[in-house]
């Protein structure tokens, strides 16, 4: 049993409606990168309490009724995409762990929002959490109506996140639409006593802003001259704001950068709150 995939996308399943949706955009977006699709489902096959003659059996049985969901969305997408390169492992692991296995070499790992494992009031599942967290390679959190939106949304914080505009370049490339880069920063205001004498530096702060967006966005967007790009800095909270512009997004995409030393955390507040409100798929890349 191979649980190490080969390049491409990778996308994990568990037989929930969440899982098949994410499927099902992972073999699209397979088919639009002209790449193989692997599937991944993980099972936990804890029988260690049983005896040996038991747990032997209900592993087996664990296993058998595990292949038969992976079997039944591979033939799904096998019907829906003939063209399209699949494979697919069964692994007897954690499923967070598998997935991240799987998509070491990967091109993308696709994950649903939440599986069979999570409460149904949960907005987004501790394994996509996870995998999204950890993974080497850009992941995509599909949620919301996939691809019903106009363009590419990026949130570029500062010159760190050429990589993720890239990213988001190259999907826009291979769907034939616009990117929106979106930079959002709050001014620093006292209080409203105070705001005449500050007029001028939130002025020369806008325009900072503005020039560092610029900076990040110019060199890499000259890359890809087929792309429209509209670079727009605004003020306001980053999470809201992304969250609201994500209704009108085909994919929402944002970087993941290397944790504080001080504090480990592996996902900042704005990429958690979007991945649970996102209105559209939300890809996030390693910065």
């Amino acid at each position: 049993m191979n649980n190490r995939a080969p390049a491409g996308v990778v996308a994990g399943v568990d037989g929930s409606v969440p899982a098949a949706a994410a499927a099902e955009w992972a073999a699209q977006e397979a088919e639009r990168r002209g790449c193989a699709l692997h599937l991944v489902h993980a099972v936990n096959t804890g029988t260690v309490t049983l005896s040996p003659r038991t747990g032997a059996a209900v592993t087996d049985l664990i296993l058998r009724e595990a292949q038969a969901v992976l079997d039944e969305a591979l033939g799904k997408l096998a019907a829906a995409h003939p063209e399209l390169r699949l494979t697919g492992d069964v692994v007897p692991r954690d499923a967070a762990e598998s997935v991240l296995t799987a998509a070491e070499h990967a091109e993308l790992a696709v994950v649903g929002t939440r599986g069979h494992g999570g409460f149904a009031s949960l907005l987004l599942g501790s394994v996509s959490l996870r995998v999204a967290a950890h993974s080497r390679c850009p992941v995509v959190v599909v949620r919301g109506a996939p691809d019903t939106g106009n363009h590419i949304l990026v949130a570029i914080r500062d010159e760190r996140d050429g990589e993720t505009l890239r990213f988001a370049l190259r999907e826009a490339t291979d769907r034939r639409l616009p990117v929106e880069a979106l930079h959002t920063w709050s001014p620093v205001v006292a209080d409203a006593a105070h705001m005449a004498p500050m007029i001028d530096e939130v002025g020369e702060e806008a325009r900072l802003h503005a020039q560092l967006l610029r900076n990040t966005v110019e060199p890499v967007a000259e890359e890809f001259p087929d792309v429209r790009v509209d670079a727009r800095p605004l003020t306001g909270a980053t999470a809201a704001t992304l969250v609201e512009a994500s209704r009108r997004a085909a994919l929402l995409v944002v970087s993941r950068h290397e944790p504080s030393p001080h504090f480990g955390l592996r996902l900042g507040t704005a990429v958690h709150a979007v991945l649970h409100h996102a209105h559209c798929p939300v890809a996030v890349v390693p910065a």
